[in-house]
């Protein structure tokens, strides 16, 4: 069996993930009024979302590493905030729900 392993910047989003969901970081916890299933960011992170086209959006959701699961999968009630420049979202693995993160680094 050929078990993928994630990169250094994945394992560290990953554990910065582990951590947020930990604390809980109030600045994600703003979210948009009505809309209950759109995702939380704050307002640096979704200006750089919103600037992706959504069809590499949809992409970037559906190729994020789950470290229980070992493979590839979709995040799911995701929020975002930039860390070091670079986007990072955290949410919830599609399959097994464990806490998962992607790093979109700046251009």
């Amino acid at each position: 069996m050929n078990e993928k392993t994630p990169n250094l910047q994945t394992q560290a989003a990953m554990k910065e993930a582990r951590a947020m969901a930990i604390k809980r970081v109030p600045e994600l916890a703003e979210s948009t009024i009505g809309v209950e299933s759109f995702p939380s960011f704050t307002k640096p992170a979704r200006q750089r979302w919103e600037s992706i086209p959504a069809d590499i959006r949809k992409r970037l959701q559906s190729n994020v590493w789950c470290g229980h699961c070992r493979h590839e999968t979709t995040i799911t009630n995701f929020s975002g905030t930039i860390k070091g420049g670079d986007l990072l979202l955290v949410g919830k693995c599609a399959e097994c729900r464990s806490d998962v993160a992607r790093v979109i680094e700046a251009a």
